[in-house]
């Protein structure tokens, strides 16, 4: 993701680099389950743009890749009620075309206006929200056929049972995390475990944490305030 820490970016009905990290973190487990090699930089480092582009420039080089992607949020003067669109920048012109197919892409699995590949900086923050998972699929899928050409894509479902065992183990974490700073007798380990378990409270601070750590999903808070959460 681009900018270096929350609100270092664009600002208003959402936080530019709190959401451009919600995509890199969901597009990076989508291509890990698909044996897709990936490394993945954010900079919690940099005070300064200046910096920041030093930071990432220098963490891409480092490794060894067939392409670097960052994600953005670009915004507008003002608030608009029409679907602004989205757009994908590039910097060689070999890549024009591969920009373009991942613009429409997007375009075609969110609704947003497909404004297409881009030399320089030339989205509908609604649309991008209802389609958050197809908008991940979509790019992981384009990152997918031009890294290995013929991959089977991923669908839907297939992203749906890898998130839902990957939100289960890090819940497990967090709830394991949570209990290991203390020393259980077995007796007082299950005591602890019934208490904390059957805690409506010190489950949602539990989960409250894990989210705020980025060690779990938000879905799982969802699940406990619409009471389809099991433990």
């Amino acid at each position: 993701p681009g900018h270096y820490s929350p609100g270092s970016g664009a600002k208003d009905i959402i936080d530019e680099v709190t959401e451009a990290r919600k995509i890199v973190n969901r597009i990076v487990r989508l291509l890990q389950n698909v044996d897709i090699g990936v490394t993945h930089i954010e900079d919690n480092i940099s005070k300064t743009q200046e910096e920041n582009l030093e930071y990432l420039i220098a963490q891409h080089n480092n490794t060894t890749r067939k392409l670097d992607v960052s994600v953005h949020f670009n915004s507008t003067s003002g608030r608009h009620d029409t679907n602004i669109g989205t757009e994908v920048l590039y910097v060689s012109d070999k890549m024009k075309a591969f920009a373009s197919q991942i613009s429409k892409a997007i375009s075609d699995a969110s609704g947003l206006r497909n404004r297409g590949g881009k030399k320089q900086a030339t989205v509908d923050v609604s649309l991008y929200q209802n389609y958050f998972e197809e908008i991940c699929i979509a790019i992981t899928n384009e990152l997918i056929q031009y890294v290995k050409p013929g991959h089977i894509p991923i669908d839907s479902k297939s992203a749906q049972r890898n998130q839902e065992e990957t939100n289960s183990n890090e819940l497990n974490s967090t709830l394991k995390g949570t209990l290991s700073l203390q020393n259980f007798t077995g007796p007082t380990l299950i005591t602890r475990l019934e208490e904390i378990l059957t805690n409506k409270q010190k489950i949602k601070q539990m989960l409250e944490k894990g989210i705020k750590d980025q060690a779990i999903q938000p879905i799982w808070l969802d699940k406990l305030n619409n009471g389809t959460l099991t433990t």
